[in-house]
């Protein structure tokens, strides 16, 4: 079969429409360029151009691969009537070994067709145009953001001046762009070249104004705001007359910005710096002691603190407290942004997401550079404090946007669709993000978010023991990173198993996805029955325990050190909040590791646990000391008071996402109320809280000592009065963050004394 025959038969096969033709047409000066743009981070390996362009009349940028939608460039040469991108090498063109993209994924040809320019008035001149063609493929095609039907066609227009369009293939990590030279026509319907003006020549007044105004119109990228001036003249033979020239705007080369920026930043050196002194406004001093940020769902506040300042923005309870004693960070904020409204998913559906979906976690970075929070919309915000651009809204409030939207849909290596995002957490040098969602397939990503470093496999879940599967087999509730060693990372779900991964590049896969390293143990109630971990998972600060709080309402530390799997855990406590039917939803350590807060969902207070005494009872407590009384106003606790620290009451808790946090130096506690949304609908004047509590004093711990001359043993502390007894604590402060809305997530960093908040 000849070469022309193979052709023929092969793009019958596709659907190419007979009158298709790769011949260049009238309307344009030179074939039509495609540019093929990579990220910077990614390599051009996985591209193939049978016939690459290295003209110097076309458009090339650093990382980027070029070629023409001619017969030069078809691997089937003069008989070919379309270009080919796909992933089958015999028959692609441009080959993209992504998996993402088909076989035969999409097809460009030209075709004659009665368009009509509204360049030209709509004369019904006859003309050409370009098809992009669809072939099929599961992840389609898009042409300017906008998804092609499968087997369906987009015509771009040949006529009018230089245009330029994009073209995404599947969800390959690279963006096409369409590049097409015209000629202009003139009244006669003759050609006349595109003429572009020289650097030297100074543009006319007019020429100037439309310049002006298309930069202050123009919403592109600050590195791609100059442009090149290119005159499309169109004039009637012998005569002068400029009326009909037009101008129009081609965005220059990345080095070309590139220079020019460098070029005004060095001449900013030789300017004289000018300094204005600070005056203070009334009422303040200008000294700044506290920072925070409240986090709300369509609002995000950071809240900067003065020593004298009493009034609060964002309807911020009025602190009456001017001295600030604890160094509470309440005094002032801003407000953060989900982002665009009309955001929508990567599918190929377009379906709109929930902009003001609720968060659902949130975390700060080690350094306190940047803020991610997680919504339940199944999207993450990334928020970059050094490089914020303010916005206004419409009522007139200065508002913060994320710098970057992450869909949670839009993986190549999870093709299971969206989950809610249920934990997050940074390595211990802020370069990586694990994040956990409802599905049984944590994903660990890069600091920008825009690389899927790992996914974690699936464990089988026709086998009851989690030990012998190799990840999850339940939605992840927790997630965290050692705090000391940045390639391990740990995991725990409602399976109930403790994991440990290796996030090196050295751990084992399957079918690219991370094998668990080893289960650090599987949780159990009082009576040896499996159970659920509902919680997040809390590491202390050295990194060899973790503490996890399950379904059947205990609190259970875990050995992190080990080959085997951890027969029991080395402290627990049972009914932890006053009943196996309450179960922890939230642990966490404070700052040396020695206490532990917990929260449930299923009751309105906060509790703090002494660590080194459940260690040491092993569960014993609730056994020995089991009451029927939750620790209510006026009723004893059911534990030991050398257990149970305190209760900090007032908190109620309609969520499973609501946490505390303990302040820098650990004297301060605070955590979020909840708003019944029933209630909320009947009293508008409802609003959710941040409440700040102060704990008791830590007792001072020292090792005994055996005296020489008896040989007895004797302590160096006192002993604690037997008639000691649990501390029922009362916000010390109170703030009001979210009118008719629930505090869901609380996030206090430990050396910026910034604090972070999430609501409904």
């Amino acid at each position: 079969m000849s070469q022309s025959a193979a052709t023929a038969d092969l793009e019958g096969e596709l659907g190419i429409p007979l009158k298709a033709t790769l011949n260049i047409p009238p309307q344009i000066t030179k074939p039509v360029q495609l540019l093929l743009i990579l990220p910077q981070d990614i390599s051009t390996d996985f591209i193939t151009v049978a016939s690459p362009s290295s003209s110097s009349d076309d458009k090339h940028l650093p990382g980027s691969l070029s070629t023409h939608v001619s017969s030069e460039s078809s691997i089937r040469g003069n008989a070919a009537r379309s270009i080919i991108v796909g992933r089958q090498a015999s028959a692609a063109d441009i080959r993209l070994d992504h998996k993402s993209v088909s076989r035969r994924h999409t097809a460009l040809y030209y075709k004659h067709t009665n368009y009509q320019a509204e360049e030209e008035g709509g004369d019904g001149t006859i003309g050409s145009v370009l098809v992009v063609h669809d072939l099929g493929g599961k992840h389609g095609t898009h042409v300017d953001d906008i998804r092609l039907e499968k087997n369906g066609q987009v015509e771009l227009p040949l006529g009018g001046g230089i245009k330029e369009h994009t073209i995404r293939f599947g969800n390959a990590p690279l963006i096409c762009r369409v590049i097409i030279s015209f000629a202009a026509l003139n009244n006669d319907g003759q050609q006349s070249q595109v003429l572009q003006q020289e650097s030297s020549g100074a543009p006319s007044e007019k020429e100037g104004e439309q310049n002006q105004q298309h930069q202050q119109n123009s919403s592109e990228d600050a590195d791609m705001n100059a442009t090149t001036n290119i005159i499309a003249a169109e004039k009637a033979p012998g005569t002068e007359d400029n009326s009909n020239m037009k101008k129009i705007d081609v965005r220059p080369s990345t080095r070309e910005t590139r220079e020019a920026q460098i070029a005004a930043m060095i001449a900013s050196l030789d300017t004289n710096p000018v300094y204005k002194k600070y005056t203070p406004v009334d009422g303040e001093s200008g000294i700044t002691e506290s920072k925070s940020i409240i986090g709300a769902t369509s609002t995000i506040n950071k809240i900067n603190g003065t020593n004298n300042s009493n009034n609060n923005t964002n309807n911020m309870h009025k602190n009456n407290n001017t001295n600030n004693k604890y160094n509470l960070p309440i005094t002032s904020s801003i407000t953060l942004t989900p982002g665009s409204n009309s955001f929508t998913s990567s599918d190929g559906t377009n379906t709109p997401l929930q902009a003001k979906a609720a968060v659902s976690t949130l975390c700060f970075e080690p350094s306190g550079a940047r803020l991610v929070a997680g919504h339940r919309d199944g999207t993450l915000r990334f928020y970059d404090f050094h490089g914020m651009q303010p916005s206004a809204s419409e009522e007139e409030v200065v508002t913060y946007p994320p710098f970057r939207i992450v869909d949670s849909d839009n993986d190549p290596l999870d093709n299971t669709g969206r989950h809610v995002l249920t934990a997050l957490g940074p390595s211990a040098t802020g370069g990586q993000w694990i994040v956990g969602t409802t599905s049984s397939q944590p994903k660990v990503l890069d600091r920008e978010g825009r690389t899927t470093l790992f996914s974690f496999v699936k464990g089988d879940t026709y086998v009851t023991d989690s030990s012998a599967t190799k990840g999850h087999t339940a939605g992840v509730t927790g997630v965290a990173f050692h705090p000391l060693v940045k390639d391990i990372c740990w995991t725990t779900g409602l399976d109930g198993s403790i994991r440990q991964w290796d996030v090196s590049g050295r751990g084992k896969t399957q079918f690219k996805n991370l094998v668990c390293q080893k289960v650090i143990g599987k949780v159990k109630n009082e009576k040896g029955q499996r159970t659920q971990v509902v919680s997040n998972l809390s590491v202390h600060p050295n990194g060899r325990k973790i503490a996890v709080g399950t379904a059947c309402g205990s609190i259970q530390i875990w050995n992190c050190f080990g080959n085997g799997v951890n027969s029991r855990p080395l402290g627990a406590v049972y009914a932890a909040h006053g009943g196996t039917n309450k179960p922890v939803t939230f642990v966490t350590f404070n700052g040396n590791g020695e206490r532990i807060a917990t929260r449930s969902e299923s009751d309105d207070t906060v509790r703090i646990w002494d660590v080194n005494r459940m260690e040491k009872g092993s569960g014993s407590f609730d056994r020995k000391f089991r009451s029927s009384r939750g620790g209510k106003e006026g009723e004893q606790p059911e534990h030991p008071p050398s257990l149970l620290l305190a209760i900090c009451r007032g908190l109620p808790g309609l969520n499973e996402t609501a946490n505390c946090a303990f302040g820098p130096d650990g004297r301060v506690l605070c955590a979020g109320t909840m708003v019944d949304p029933r209630a909320a609908k009947l009293n508008n004047n409802s609003c959710g809280k941040i409440k700040f509590y102060q704990l008791p004093e830590e007792e001072k711990r020292t090792k005994k000592k055996i005296s020489k001359e008896s040989g007895s043993k004797s302590s160096s502390s006192s002993s604690s009065p037997k008639n000691k007894t649990t501390a029922v604590l009362d916000p010390i402060e109170e703030v009001n963050v979210a009118p008719n809305a629930s505090v869901l997530g609380v996030q206090w960093h430990p050396k910026l004394n910034q604090i972070a908040l999430g609501t409904s």
